[in-house]
């Protein structure tokens, strides 16, 4: 997708980090508008003259904490796609993000390649963590996969349709099934990951390293 013309808002308070993410995905990306910012403050400000399709975020903006600002930002662009780089790279954070509106995570220690790796996955529809950090939560949660979660061809399409986000009638038109089918299955993905919903299925799939469109 590097030839798309992305909006991208870049959001840090540190300008030397600023400038090199900036340069970085204007590499990638050389159709891309890019704009930037340090405050909260200013991201209401471009977000309320333009129109943004990637926001990449720090987390912690001076004494901001983004985490409380996530729900702010996306009820002034509901379609904008907020990925998170930060050094903060804690599960718990990851997991509080995703559940606030983020679609993706990169971690500041991680190669700023997998920035370029998560533009182009949620610009896709898909949830991104990068590599590095999904490895080491993954390693830190077998202990929730002792027994082997064993899924059917057709559970498999319903959990990684699912993973994109795509709503029962989208994954019954997609895989060619009636909705009551794609209920079923995911009624037993629910059952088979121990969930009661979807949201938690999509993060415990998550966590344990299923990837939308990727699940064998």
């Amino acid at each position: 997708m590097k030839d798309q013309a992305f909006n991208i808002l870049i959001v840090d308070d540190h300008q030397m980090l600023l400038e090199g993410v900036r340069s970085f995905v204007a590499g990638q990306f050389p159709n891309a508008s890019i704009l930037l910012a340090s405050t909260h403050k200013e991201i209401l400000s471009v977000l309320n003259k333009r129109n943004i399709d990637i926001l990449l975020l720090d987390l912690i903006l001076g004494n901001e904490d983004s985490r409380t600002f996530l729900s702010q930002l996306l009820q002034v662009q509901p379609e904008m796609k907020i990925i998170v780089v930060s050094s903060m790279e804690e599960e718990s954070i990851v997991n509080a993000l995703l559940q606030n509106g983020a679609k993706g995570f990169v971690g500041k220690s991680s190669s700023t390649m997998y920035i370029a790796e998560a533009i182009n996955a949620v610009a896709a529809g898909e949830v991104y963590i990068d590599p590095l950090l999904k490895s080491h939560i993954q390693k830190k949660n077998e202990h929730l996969n002792t027994t082997a979660i064993v899924l059917t061809l057709r559970e498999k399409e319903v959990l990684s349709e699912t993973l994109k986000e795509k709503r029962i009638k989208e994954i019954a038109e997609a895989l060619f099934i009636s909705e009551k089918t794609v209920e079923n299955h995911r009624s037993n993905l629910f059952t088979k990951f121990e969930v009661s919903n979807v949201s938690g299925l999509v993060k415990k799939a998550l966590l344990l390293g299923y990837i939308p469109g990727k699940i064998d």
